[in-house]
């Protein structure tokens, strides 16, 4: 009898000692592909850290295009989730991070951060490859282009810091160049005059417009062209098509008389322009 019990006690504790055992997960079918972990997403940069990174992007500065595309890249992204910018508290950063002498380098940053983002939107693939490269993943399927106009022309102290921080050359009348001296090319770079407050960011057939008092504040890049005049005997006209129709019908024009590597001059409009970079 003892034996009997002893028998059924060792198979209860076996048959409970089975219950505690987990069944072994099936073996994956190797045609399965197990998709990747989401990456985390970082937070949303603060202003601050934003034009940090844009002030980083200058033109020339080692790794700049990279820079560039993922300083792009973070405006459109810190656009999309709400970001705004307080003007006031641009130009205090701007004043208080950025010496007069580097003054004209930000503005080139913000010039090739917003040609950047310009592209991005755009979907060249050219620049989602820099974006790649630079280590930076867009958040959002699509972007709205108005909400990044309107933070763009928020963040334009990076740009008309450089009006009331630098002083150019007043103008005084010099001889005029041959016509075909002018060209396009001769006419790259950043151009500022501070008596007037007129800034001019020429590169790659396009200009951003700087002047405030046509609020025109830098957002967008206009085509831009030189016109010969001279069967009429008259100068180069740089024209500018500002009103972005793409036909140039009254366009923000400047007649050339001359231009070397420090300044770009017009007799005919008694104007002046400094070449920063």
């Amino acid at each position: 009898m003892m034996k009997r019990i002893f028998c059924f006690a060792a198979l209860v504790c076996l048959l409970l000692s089975g219950c505690g055992e987990t069944a072994a997960p099936p073996a994956p079918d190797p045609g399965e592909q197990t998709p990747p972990a989401p990456h985390a997403e970082e937070p949303r940069l603060s202003l601050e850290e934003l034009l940090a990174e844009i002030y980083a992007a200058a033109p020339g500065s080692a790794g700049s295009s990279l820079k560039a595309a993922r300083a792009a890249g973070e405006l459109l992204d810190w656009v999309q989730e709400d970001g705004r910018a307080d003007t006031a508290a641009v130009e205090r950063w701007a004043a208080d991070t950025v010496s007069r002498e580097s003054a004209g380098e930000l503005a080139l940053s913000w010039a090739a951060v917003l040609t950047s983002a310009d592209a991005l939107l755009a979907g060249e693939e050219t620049e989602l490859a820099a974006l790649s490269d630079a280590g930076y993943s867009l958040r959002y399927e699509s972007y709205d282009p108005l909400l990044l106009r309107a933070a763009e022309k928020e963040l334009s102290p990076l740009f008309t810091q450089l009006l009331s921080r630098v002083e150019t050359t007043p103008y005084a009348y010099e001889e005029t160049m041959p016509y075909d001296a002018v060209t396009l090319e001769k006419l790259e770079g950043l151009w500022l005059d501070s008596e007037l407050g007129e800034m001019l960011v020429i590169s790659g057939g396009t200009c951003r417009v700087v002047i405030p008092y046509l609020e025109n504040w830098g957002e967008e890049a206009f085509a831009v062209r030189i016109r010969d005049r001279s069967a009429m005997g008259y100068c180069p006209a740089l024209e500018i098509d500002f009103r972005g129709e793409g036909d140039f019908w009254a366009p923000l024009t400047y007649y050339v008389s001359g231009v070397d590597e420090t300044h770009v001059w017009s007799n005919t409009q008694s104007q002046r322009f400094d070449r920063v970079f």
